[in-house]
Parts: structure tokens; C-alpha cells; sequence
């Protein structure tokens, strides 16, 4: 049991010490405060020019990006006076054709009224195609 005890007494002394020993090292690093700001120069230029170009990146896309939301609001308002002269020449047909239609629909009564309109042809008492057939006779 006594060597049960000192090899756990051991284990937690080896534990304790690599807890401590972190701390330790980093001590030992901020003690170099002239090696660290050497180090520090670079990569803070490196990180300095680095977001100079995210910068510039992101400036660029966003000047990408409204130059392409002018292109679509321009593309939209073509399409939309697109349908809208499309729609009128649509309209403008129907009105064309319900004219028409009103226009032989008028015809059609008032030859309705005239009561020898359709026999105007009978009273020589030939037809068309009587007309036809006796024309091509005499030659």
C-alpha cells in the first residue's frame, strides 16, 4: 500500500510540475522583450498588408457588385417596358379584331334587312355557276 501511495505522491509531483512549467516557459519568452518586437515587426507588417488587400479586395467586389445591381435594375426596366409595349400591342389586336368582328356582324344585318339582296341573282334565273357553265359554252 506504501508503494501504492508513493507512486501516486509521484504521479501527481510529475503533474504538478508540467502544470507549472507552462506558466514557466512563458515567462522565459515575455523576459526577451527585444527578440519579441524583432519578431513582431514582420509579422505585423505581413498582417498590415494583408488586410490592405482584403480591404482592396472588398472594395472592388463591392464596386462589382453595384455595377451589377445597376445592370439588372437597367435589364428589369427594359423588360418590364418590354411586357408593357407587349401588353398594348395585345390590346390594341384584340380592339383591331372585335372591330371587325362588330364591322361583319353589322354587314351581315343589314343584308339581313334588304329582303332581294340574296335574289338579285336569281332573276335572270341563273346562278353563278349557271353563269360559269354558259360562258364556257359560247367559246
Amino acid at each position: 500500500m506504501t508503494m501504492t501511495k508513493l507512486l501516486l505522491v509521484s504521479i501527481l509531483a510529475l503533474l504538478l510540475i508540467g502544470i507549472h512549467g507552462v506558466p514557466l516557459q512563458a515567462q522565459n519568452a515575455m523576459q526577451g522583450p527585444g527578440m519579441d518586437m524583432k519578431d513582431m515587426k514582420p509579422k505585423m507588417e505581413q498582417m498590415r498588408t494583408q488586410m490592405e488587400q482584403i480591404q482592396t479586395m472588398m472594395k472592388d467586389n463591392m464596386a462589382k457588385m453595384a455595377a451589377a445591381d445597376a445592370a439588372m435594375m437597367s435589364h428589369m426596366e427594359t423588360e418590364k417596358a418590354n411586357m408593357k409595349s407587349q401588353m398594348e400591342l395585345q390590346q390594341a389586336m384584340m380592339n383591331q379584331l372585335q372591330t371587325i368582328t362588330d364591322h361583319m356582324l353589322a354587314m351581315a344585318d343589314h343584308m339581313a334587312m334588304m329582303p332581294g339582296a340574296m335574289d338579285m341573282h336569281k332573276k335572270d334565273g341563273t346562278t353563278k355557276k349557271d353563269k360559269g357553265m354558259v360562258h364556257d359554252q359560247k367559246q
